[in-house]
């Protein structure tokens, strides 16, 4: 399954990509490669999506908490962010 990303937002060629048998994961691909993922659902968070980039968990550096967001394409912008700031 693929979602295209609004390209108004994120430019041409970003999309999540997910698995009908996991509705909670979606990989998020940009400029034709994995980025990152988002995921939804983790223990303690409720129904909420936090992004994953180069294997981290995107949050606030002091607190070690992920940044919690409402969609998949919030956490996909998310990751996108990253990626631009090369972080």
């Amino acid at each position: 399954m693929r979602i295209a990303l609004d390209a108004g937002r994120f430019g041409d060629w970003w999309v999540l990509a997910g698995w009908t048998v996991n509705p909670d994961v979606y990989l998020v691909t940009g400029e034709g490669h994995q980025v990152g993922w988002v995921e939804r659902g983790l223990a303690g968070i409720g129904d909420r999506w936090v992004a994953v980039y180069e294997g981290y968990f995107i949050g606030d550096v002091h607190t070690q908490e992920a940044m919690l967001h409402d969609t998949p394409e919030q956490a996909a912008y998310t990751v996108h962010t990253a990626y631009l700031q090369n972080l």
